[in-house]
């Protein structure tokens, strides 16, 4: 049975059924394998592990598609620099982590295909608890680098992320523009 996204503090928490918690484990295991098998360098920002990262990268993209009605990108292929989906016209990287009150983090390098950051905190195996959303031009810039211990990149509070309810209003005005 399929939940509808509850709305939490203009947030949104997406429940994914058992069967998508199992799709996201093995894509994100396949991507984490393929991705290490290519040389793709590992880029995360903390301790976990790739594979870790991976699987919950990969829930927190397909929780996202869910919310937004679009399909997610379920590709093997190995990829560095893209970005996860397309939400009306806009590319987004979606950044997770288990910390509840985690930051919207990125590193130093720059994704020229990406138009907008989207922070999850996948809670549970099936709960994805998206924060809040930055675009770039707010985010990738000189005020928002910091250090937290593995380098300097990018970080932003979720108190300082937009909230959901005026992306919804953006990608409707947008969907009805291209009508």
């Amino acid at each position: 049975m399929h939940q509808i996204p509850t709305q939490e503090d203009d947030g949104a928490i997406v429940h994914l059924d058992p069967d998508e918690v199992l799709v996201c484990e093995v894509l994100g295991r396949m991507r984490s394998i393929n991705a290490r098998a290519a040389r793709v360098r590992d880029v995360k920002i903390g301790k976990q592990n790739g594979e870790e990262a991976d699987v919950m990268g990969m829930k927190a993209e397909y929780a996202f598609a869910k919310l937004f009605n679009t399909f997610p990108d379920l590709g093997l292929t190995p990829r560095s620099g893209s970005a996860d989906g397309v939400i009306s016209g806009y590319a987004y990287d979606i950044k997770a982590t288990h910390y509840k009150n985690g930051k919207l983090l990125a590193t130093k390098k720059i994704n020229h295909h990406v138009d907008m950051y989207v922070l999850a905190v996948v809670t549970e195996p099936h709960v994805v608890d998206f924060k809040g959303y930055l675009f770039k031009k707010d985010f990738i810039k000189e005020s928002n680098l910091r250090d937290l211990g593995h380098g300097e990149g990018y970080c932003v509070d979720q108190c300082n992320l937009k909230k959901f309810k005026k992306l919804k209003k953006i990608t409707m005005q947008n969907d009805r523009n291209n009508d």
